[in-house]
């Protein structure tokens, strides 16, 4: 791709109004000095084969997948980095001569994200719920960030796969009921739909903040965080926390290296921040 060419990239979602990607990669693109542009596509899962088939078609620049697109699309693109190969799921579309490239920087953005709030090295993480973005984080907490431990929690904890080539000797697959008790972690991570619009409304269990580990860290990856939801009562107790903004952004600019096959300067990073924050 010509980065001089005007462009069109996208993310597809169900739902995807709330999206905040068309106004940071707009920001990206002015600092950069492009004509691209970006959109939010509302694509439902059974339109998700003809959008990138119409994506492919149309010469568009780029896209990014969210829910709950991320894993559906493994067998719809026609090739896979070795990322999105071991994790099993793709958030971002590279459109190369007509070929989609599926890839996730979804992993690689959390761990980047995590830093940014507390760069201690993790002991015990508990992963809420069990999507293609939990699947990113399994990757990135028992990959690049070294987690000790990590429980991943789920509804239905033998449907869970972990990523291929992670250390399964320190990942345990339970139930919400495991949560029942003191919940012994310093990282608390929720990947779950609890506080999105139009998600759960609660968790199947009550999460006893108070048994986490003083000045752990909880990251929810929904944006924008719900007043009064579970980041408010993690901040309350003396956890540092975050919501899924700054995954978003490292996410994105990972995705945008990937696409223009450049490095994204600081200038271009602030810019996309200033959208978010």
């Amino acid at each position: 791709m010509l980065p001089w060419m005007r462009r069109c990239f996208g993310v597809l979602g169900d739902p995807i109004a709330h999206s905040r990607s068309p106004a940071m990669h707009a920001a990206a693109f002015a600092a950069l000095g492009l004509p691209h542009v970006y959109l939010a596509f509302h694509v439902r899962p059974e339109g998700l084969a003809a959008a990138l088939a119409g994506a492919a078609a149309l010469g568009l620049g780029g896209l990014n997948l969210t829910l709950p697109h991320k894993r559906a699309a493994l067998p719809l693109v026609d090739a896979l980095s070795d990322v999105a190969r071991r994790i099993g799921a793709v958030n971002t579309v590279i459109l190369r001569d007509g070929r989609l490239v599926g890839d996730n920087t979804d992993s690689p953005g959390f761990a980047a994200a995590l830093r940014q709030l507390d760069a201690r090295p993790i002991r015990r993480a508990l992963v809420l719920g069990g999507g293609g973005a939990s699947l990113a984080v399994i990757d990135a907490l028992l990959g690049e960030l070294g987690a000790e431990a990590v429980r991943w929690v789920s509804r239905a904890p033998e449907r869970l796969e972990a990523p291929a080539g992670v250390d399964r000797s320190r990942l345990a697959c339970v139930g919400y009921e495991a949560l029942a008790g003191p919940l012994d972690a310093d990282l608390l991570v929720n990947c779950t739909t609890v506080g999105m619009h139009g998600g759960a409304a609660a968790f199947p269990v009550e999460l006893a903040l108070d048994t986490l580990d003083a000045g752990a860290r909880v990251v929810d990856i929904v944006y924008p965080r719900p007043p009064g939801g579970l980041l408010d009562r993690a901040e309350a107790l003396g956890h540092a926390v975050q919501d899924g903004r700054e995954m978003l952004l490292w996410q994105g600019v990972l995705a945008l290296e990937r696409w223009l096959e450049l490095e994204v300067p600081a200038e271009a990073v602030a810019a996309m921040r200033a959208t978010l924050f």
